[in-house]
């Protein structure tokens, strides 16, 4: 596969040497697939399958995940910055130590995620389910962020701070 210099590459982990062009668009399935420690910035991620997925210390500042699916997945000091999540399905998903600084999550589900120390500076909630959702050490965080996502009582929130319940 050919791709000009302005196209992002990532080595994927479907055998030696195998590669996947990751733009301008990419929809898929990598369920369970090991992507920690890869550099995805700015990579074309919408409408995917990526449920479980390990992107542990992986690099996804920029990228768009926009509409897919991250159900158990593991972000673990994972750099999304800037990342755009809007309608994605995070149950479950880690996000512990990850840098969401500007993450554009409008619509998005992260029912009993878990974000303990992850940096939420600036991440866009409009519209989000926190339901049972683990934000008590996330940095960053505001009420008006909050203000703007529902959640239920199981969501647990620094002291002080509070979320519509889902309708």
């Amino acid at each position: 596969m050919t791709a000009s210099a302005s196209q992002a590459l990532a080595f994927w982990p479907f055998g030696n040497g195998a590669r996947i062009d990751l733009a301008p668009a990419y929809g898929g399935v990598c369920e369970e697939c090991d992507l920690s420690g890869r550099i995805l910035a700015g990579a074309k991620m919408s409408n995917s399958n990526f449920s479980r997925s390990d992107f542990s210390n992986a690099v996804l500042a920029r990228a768009d995940a926009s509409h897919s699916e991250f159900e158990g997945a593991d972000f673990t000091q994972a750099d999304l910055t800037r990342v755009r999540l809007i309608d994605a399905s995070c149950p479950r998903a880690r996000f512990e130590r990850a840098r969401l600084e500007a993450a554009n999550a409008r619509g998005a589900n992260f029912t009993r995620a878990n974000f303990a120390h992850a940096d939420v500076t600036r991440m866009i909630f409009e519209d989000a389910n926190l339901s049972g959702a683990d934000l008590r050490n996330a940095r960053g965080l505001t009420q008006a962020q909050l203000d703007q996502a529902c959640g239920d009582r199981r969501t647990r929130l620094p002291r002080g701070m509070r979320v519509e319940r889902c309708g």
